[in-house]
């Protein structure tokens, strides 16, 4: 089994290992991968929603790191009802990124201690979450999380 965790088969048990992750969290109800432009953002049976944007691969002598983006998305409601708090406001944003954060914080958690027990598996750096605020066309809030994972290069360089 190990020889399908390294290299480039690994690109299928990084994707199989975060949606797994990622689905077994009740504050996500869907993960999907591609380009976010390719989502059906209006359908709202998808919501909350994680999305996977393979973003590249550097070639080290012994490992492969691939640049990972995570969009961490759900659709803000707004209350008609007049807001009793100024800081809140008539909307669940604050709730949004509140849940989001826990997604995402609870994935690179796991990652960093290396949950996945795949040897040579390693969070590279420090990712850094960026906050979505009511984005694209129905109102979408969140984050947008971007990580390297480094995994073993089985591929000699002989």
């Amino acid at each position: 089994m190990a020889d399908n965790l390294r290299g480039v088969e690994a690109l299928y048990r990084i994707i199989e290992v975060l949606k797994s992750e990622l689905n077994s969290n009740p504050f996500c109800n869907s993960v999907t991968v591609g380009t976010l432009t390719e989502i059906d953002l209006a359908k709202m049976t998808i919501f909350p929603m994680a999305h996977l944007t393979l973003e590249n691969v550097i070639h080290n002598d012994n490992s492969l790191t691939f640049q990972i983006t995570i969009f961490n998305l759900d659709v803000v409601e707004i209350s008609k009802d007049v807001p009793t708090n100024s800081i809140y406001g008539n909307d669940n944003l604050i709730y949004i990124w509140t849940n989001q954060l826990y997604v995402i914080n609870k994935l690179l958690s796991r990652l960093k201690s290396s949950f996945t027990s795949y040897e040579g598996w390693e969070l590279d750096g420090n990712p850094s979450s960026d906050f979505i605020n009511k984005e694209f066309e129905n109102m979408l809030a969140g984050y947008q999380t971007t990580f390297s994972l480094m995994v073993p290069n089985d591929i000699s360089k002989c």
